[in-house]
């Protein structure tokens, strides 16, 4: 899909959304690649949506919308859920849901308080030590890792994210592009971790030549996030006494 097909479909899911369940629809956000102008053909769209309450009547509705949608095998993703859901939710998972949705529908203010830094530091060290986890298991266990390096999609995505929350952690800011966190960062491992998050795809072939390269990568910058993390709130802990 190019970016005008994107934007139509974005308008005719919302107007069905509407049609269906009417002033109960709260919010309806846009997340992800083509969200953040980094959309490929091949991208989902990612539509966040928000009730004021969900029942099984309500995901059949949900679904019966998404399967009318052009192309929804291929592109559809997301999530749906409800007002009491997402205040029951760990605040940190939300982070991409209060910074990273440009919203179509509504607003988030008023249905889960703002992430704070407390939140912050979670998200960073609960990405961080995921990727450290997976990274080491390949290289301390028997693996032939020039297939199961194609399995860190995700955690090299995860990197992206926490090197996000950092800056906002650091500087008060969100930066939604991978682009201009590059321009941003000055170790060469987060540059590099966010690189590889960017070109994921057109690295393929790179990545079954020299996987090593990329999973020491992931090991080494995850090991040294949380060792960032941890300075981080030592530093918070002096300045606190």
């Amino acid at each position: 899909m190019e970016e005008k097909s994107i934007k139509k479909w974005l308008t005719d899911f919302l107007d069905k959304l509407k049609d269906c369940f009417g002033e109960r629809l709260l919010f309806v956000g846009h997340q992800g690649s083509w969200a953040r102008g980094e959309g490929e053909p091949r991208s989902d769209i990612d539509v966040m949506v928000i009730l004021d309450h969900i029942n099984s009547p309500d995901l059949v509705r949900f679904r019966e919308i998404v399967a009318r949608m052009p192309e929804a095998e291929r592109v559809a993703s997301g999530g749906f859920f409800s007002v009491s859901e997402l205040q029951a939710w760990p605040r940190w998972e939300l982070l991409q849901f209060f910074y990273g949705c440009r919203p179509l529908h509504g607003s988030v203010n008023g249905i889960f308080p703002k992430p704070n830094s407390e939140d912050l530091v979670t998200d960073i060290r609960v990405k961080a030590s995921y990727n450290l986890f997976a990274a080491r298991h390949y290289l301390l266990y028997p693996h032939e890792l020039s297939k199961v390096v194609h399995r860190l999609n995700y955690p090299f995505k995860y990197s992206f994210y926490a090197l996000q929350s950092w800056i906002l952690l650091r500087d008060g800011r969100f930066v939604a592009r991978k682009d201009e966190l590059l321009d941003i960062l000055s170790d060469n491992d987060d540059r590099e971790v966010v690189r590889v998050a960017r070109d994921w795809r057109a690295s393929e072939k790179d990545r079954e030549a020299r996987p090593l390269y990329y999973i020491q990568l992931l090991e080494r910058q995850s090991r040294n996030m949380l060792s960032r993390i941890q300075a981080h709130e030592s530093k918070q802990r002096s300045e606190d006494k």
